[in-house]
């Protein structure tokens, strides 16, 4: 089996969560229309956690022929206050509650944000024994916990404690004898000029959902997939040298709207194809 492509619209972010426009029933309702079978959802685009408001957006998920590959979280596990790192425990297992409910597989994490005076052995030592806690929770449920290479989440006002490679294949290491599997995101060390593959090839035997975006060299603001500085033939070469038929969810963030989609996911859709010998959707 080929990985399946999944789709996170993160172009109607910042616009859903300040207008409310398009509505996440709009955006679900897209999904068909470039032929995806899978969502990947932020969850803070949820209005409630309401059992029946949920029940509502798994049926929408339902009507229009999609699953979630992942729901998408970044708990602050670094914050130098342990109430802190209690209370996004405690809303990370309401997220675990949600994921269920909505039948997602995955649960993406972070470890937490960079805090200027926290030392680097301590954030490390935080996010690992909260992250390991949070797994414990998760198995049962039969829900992954995928610890993402990770950059800012839009909410936060600093770059994430283990953006650099060398900060997260720490917390990895440490990580190894739990179930908490990774979240590759294959652009995003580009803007600091490391290689994603670094931490591709420490992953890859514990890959649970990628994240298939593109960048050039110092620069947040994504491309069209292929147009980027991503080496997407060795990337597709280690996926494929470890068989991984998992999700690749586009992270759509171009500003070339729906056309870029749709290059974005051709692009995908015939690296698949070249690797794993079949095409998908």
């Amino acid at each position: 089996m080929p990985p399946e492509l999944s789709w996170n619209p993160i172009r109607y972010i910042r616009s859903m969560l300040e207008d409310g426009r398009p509505t996440l029933d709009d955006v679900l309702a897209q999904a068909p229309a470039f032929g995806l079978k899978h969502f990947e959802l932020y969850n803070p685009l949820l209005m409630s956690r309401a059992p029946s408001y949920l029940e509502a957006v798994r049926e929408a998920l339902t009507k229009n022929g999609l699953t979630l590959s992942q729901l998408t979280c970044a708990p602050d596990f670094t914050h130098p206050q342990e109430s802190e790192r209690q209370r996004h425990f405690d809303d990370m297992l309401l997220n675990l509650e949600t994921a269920h409910r909505l039948g997602a597989p995955n649960v993406r994490v972070t470890t937490g944000c960079e805090y200027p005076g926290v030392p680097r052995d301590d954030g490390v030592r935080w996010c690992v024994e909260w992250l390991k806690r949070l797994a414990e929770r998760a198995e049962p449920k039969g829900i992954v916990l995928a610890l993402e290479n990770h950059y800012r989440d839009r909410r936060w006002t600093s770059n994430d404690f283990a953006f650099h490679a060398d900060v997260y294949l720490d917390v990895w290491k440490r990580l190894e004898d739990t179930p908490v599997r990774a979240n590759f995101d294959v652009s995003n060390q580009i803007m600091v000029n490391e290689n994603p593959l670094q931490i591709l090839h420490a992953v890859k035997h514990r890959l649970a959902h990628v994240h298939a975006n593109d960048r050039l060299t110092g620069s947040y603001q994504h491309t069209v997939v292929g147009e980027g500085r991503v080496d997407w033939e060795a990337t597709f070469r280690v996926l494929r040298e470890v068989n991984y038929t998992g999700f690749i969810s586009l992270e759509d963030g171009t500003g070339a709207g729906d056309e870029g989609t749709r290059k974005s996911l051709a692009f995908l859709q015939a690296k698949i194809a070249q690797f794993y010998g079949q095409r998908v959707m």
